[in-house]
């Protein structure tokens, strides 16, 4: 068949997609006129089937028919393999603060993990309240956990009067030769 008759606008876009001229005989044997008309087609198997088309162009070419939905029909199981994988964790899961291995249902605050050995969620002294608890918080008054080897420096800024919300902050920033002038003060306090 002529390809006289066919829109030269998509015969030129057409080929700048990558289709050859035997492709756009093909496309006007088939009755393919319009930007439409590759919306009835659907999917790039059924353009490949109906006009023997390279498979990339006709992928590129029912891209820009349909947007960027267009469907291959082809390799469907590669697009499911792209899908990344949802995983949904029960709350009560446990995961180690080391080596992030889940810990059994049986595990309580303290436990050692079974993959690394160490406490899977370490248990911290709280500063301002005295209570003991793992995480990064105080359960019981909010303030936030220090390392164990600052807890008595933090213990200072208390008693010098620094609020609850400044003193992890504060620990954290502390150069070494800061905490030793605190560790001064509490040798000499004691």
């Amino acid at each position: 068949m002529n390809t006289e008759n066919f829109p030269k606008l998509l015969e030129h876009i057409l080929c700048k997609k990558g289709a050859t001229l035997e492709d756009i005989k093909a496309l006007a044997e088939a009755g393919i006129m319009t930007k439409e008309d590759f919306v009835i087609i659907g999917d790039t198997r059924t353009l490949i089937e109906i006009t023997a088309m390279n498979v990339e162009t006709a992928h590129i070419i029912m891209q820009w028919a349909l947007g960027t939905q267009a469907s291959t029909g082809i390799g469907v199981a590669e697009s499911i393999a792209k899908q990344e994988a949802v995983v949904i964790e029960s709350a009560d899961i446990v995961k180690c603060t080391h080596c992030q291995a889940k810990q059994p249902k049986d595990y309580k605050v303290g436990d050692l993990c079974l993959s690394c050995g160490l406490q899977a969620e370490p248990v911290h002294n709280c500063y301002w309240c005295l209570s003991t608890g793992p995480g990064q918080f105080c359960r019981t008054c909010g303030a936030e956990f220090v390392a164990s080897s600052d807890y008595e420096v933090a213990l200072q800024l208390k008693m010098e009067g620094e609020s609850k919300s400044s003193i992890g902050k504060l620990v954290k920033e502390m150069t070494a030769i800061e905490k030793e002038n605190i560790w001064a003060k509490i040798r000499k306090g004691r």
